[in-house]
């Protein structure tokens, strides 16, 4: 079962107007995960310019949670998935800490403080 901060390799997450295969953070909590059909993710990026002056970005260094170099965690581009979409993994998963700064930047990407 995909647990809550593990990252994955996910195929391409067309409704949030991807093309291609990317790492992916389960933000779906564990009861949800081990029941629902789908799961939350938040897609990773290691285009670090997308980060400034972006408070729904999240800065994932190298090494945390499998990613192979300094990486940002998209808060505003939250999505669910189906199970299948997720292809490899897990890798790793990210630090609570990192996990909490992850739920802070859904929480100003819609607007809840």
């Amino acid at each position: 079962m995909p647990s809550q901060g593990a990252i994955y390799l996910s195929k391409a997450l067309k409704q949030a107007g991807d093309t291609k295969e990317r790492p992916v953070i389960i933000v779906s909590n564990d009861i949800r995960n081990a029941t629902g059909r789908t799961l939350l993710v938040v897609p990773v990026s290691s285009a670090l310019s997308t980060a400034t002056d972006n408070p729904c970005r999240v800065l994932i260094p190298a090494g945390e949670g499998g990613v192979e170099r300094d990486s940002v965690a998209m808060t505003d581009l939250i999505t669910a998935i189906k199970r299948k979409y997720l292809k490899q993994g897990p890798y790793g998963k990210i630090s609570q800490a990192r996990l909490r700064a992850i739920q802070q930047g859904i929480q100003i990407a819609i607007g809840v403080f």
